[in-house]
């Protein structure tokens, strides 16, 4: 993209951003990430992408495997780009397994979050870990969902096992996204960030002089806690260097609106992937988690018109997700087969977007590790998560087959280290994985 020519004002940009936003603008920005842009080594990012509820396990697996596996039919969308992911069948976790509707709170987190009955504990996402190690951006990490908030809201929770709260609004996340570009707004921003470090320092000095009077349990949460802090420290010092060096430009006349009023599903996800397309090619953030909505809903209008289509009674999410178990033409099975065919479809036209993008070297998909999928082969069932692992060319990743263990055998811990290692991270294990997964590796 050209610096002289691809400029455009925080204004213009925001001007018209309301109930719904549409960014088909990634197709004129000139096509490079900052990277290929500056001549620099290409960043890594990660991209997680969670279904929720029940899958349509009729027509999501499948019938074989290896290379030249027959595409399922949920998997239709990804037709021209079969080699650029894989199809992971029988991960789950197994010391971690949960049931019920709490699947968000531990599908990246890989812990049974019922060990203490009556209280929900858990520890770190694979995202949060990848955002450790991934080097500075605007923003550390982005979460984001169909609802603002924390629980099965959000996929992603803190070296402390804390919920990180999730975003919905399209202005919300844009305006996150990127720091200031006026004088006074950034004059504001730096301003916020003495205030933090000064408010850190004086907690961090007092939980010094207590430090001596604590037991050995106490010293050990004493020094998580003061990790923590050491790590909010380091952002700040990373969101000052990165308010130094200026916004991102890109073009103005790119920016398209949408009409006011209520988003369809489809129309919420795709918008919500052109973002993380931007903040990727901008280098804005390198990690992003997005459930695609909650396990009882959201109750949008495409379940209607599904089940109109199909001959089925017009039911909510949730029911929907409890019903379409039943035989393969079955009412109910088939509008959650074309609740899946749409998700896979907004993967696909994110996955042709990033392999649009010129990086440093090959594709932005080529430097882009996706996963998508979920905890639910059927409602409730916490076995054979439903799973795609796509992009990563570049960081060793190899796809275009079908691979299948059996059932119970492999964690989805493994993928998850595996997709540490191939990030860069420097870690060994992760919850109760046993070794990374040669079978996805070049």
């Amino acid at each position: 993209m050209n610096r002289k020519t691809h400029s455009i004002s925080r204004r213009t940009l925001l001007r018209g951003f309301g109930a719904a936003l549409a960014l088909p603008y990634l197709e004129i920005m000139g096509g490079r990430t900052c990277a290929a842009e500056a001549g620099a080594k290409e960043p890594r990012r990660l991209a997680c992408f969670y279904i929720p509820g029940a899958i349509g396990r009729h027509t999501w697996f499948p019938t074989d495997t290896g290379p030249k596996y027959t595409l399922a039919p949920a998997h239709k969308p990804l037709e021209k780009l079969r080699d650029e992911f894989s199809v992971l069948t029988n991960l789950s976790h197994i010391t971690g397994r949960i049931s019920g509707h709490v699947h968000p709170y531990n599908w990246l987190t890989g812990h049974n979050i019922n060990l203490n009955p009556g209280t929900i504990t858990n520890t770190v996402s694979m995202d949060q870990v990848a955002a450790k190690h991934l080097g500075a951006t605007w923003v550390p990490s982005l979460a984001l969902s169909f609802t603002d908030g924390v629980g099965t809201a959000t996929l992603s929770r803190n070296s402390m096992g804390v919920d990180i709260p999730a975003t919905a609004n399209y202005r919300t996340v844009f305006e996150r996204l990127f720091p200031p570009a006026d004088k006074d707004q950034l004059k504001e921003a730096k301003a916020r960030l003495a205030l933090n470090h000064s408010i850190l320092d004086t907690a961090g000095a007092g939980v010094k002089d207590v430090q001596r009077q604590l037991g050995a349990e106490d010293r050990k949460r004493l020094d998580q806690y003061l990790d923590s802090i050491r790590e909010v420290e380091k952002r700040l010092d990373d969101s000052e260097m990165i308010l130094d060096r200026g916004r991102p430009k890109f073009d103005e006349e790119a920016v398209k609106t949408q009409p006011q009023g209520k988003n369809r599903m489809q129309e919420h996800i795709e918008m919500m992937m052109d973002l993380i397309a931007l903040a990727f090619q901008t280098d804005m953030t390198r990690v992003v988690t997005h459930s695609l909505g909650g396990e009882g809903g959201p109750n949008y209008d495409e379940y209607k018109d599904w089940a109109q289509a199909a001959g089925a009674p017009v039911r909510g999410a949730h029911d929907v997700h409890h019903k379409a178990q039943g035989p393969t033409d079955s009412p109910e099975a088939k509008v959650i087969a074309a609740r899946d065919e749409m998700l896979v479809a907004c993967v696909a036209r994110l996955m042709d977007k990033l392999k649009a993008i010129r990086a440093a070297d090959g594709t932005l998909l080529d430097h882009t590790v996706l996963l998508f999928g979920g905890a639910q082969i059927s409602s409730h069932s916490g076995k054979s998560f439903p799973t795609l692992l796509a992009g990563g060319r570049k960081l060793g990743f190899k796809h275009g087959q079908h691979v299948k263990w059996e059932g119970d055998k492999r964690p989805m811990s493994d993928l998850y280290l595996t997709i540490l290692q191939q990030l860069g991270c420097p870690v060994k294990s992760f919850k109760e994985s046993a070794g990374p997964i040669s079978e996805v590796l070049a």
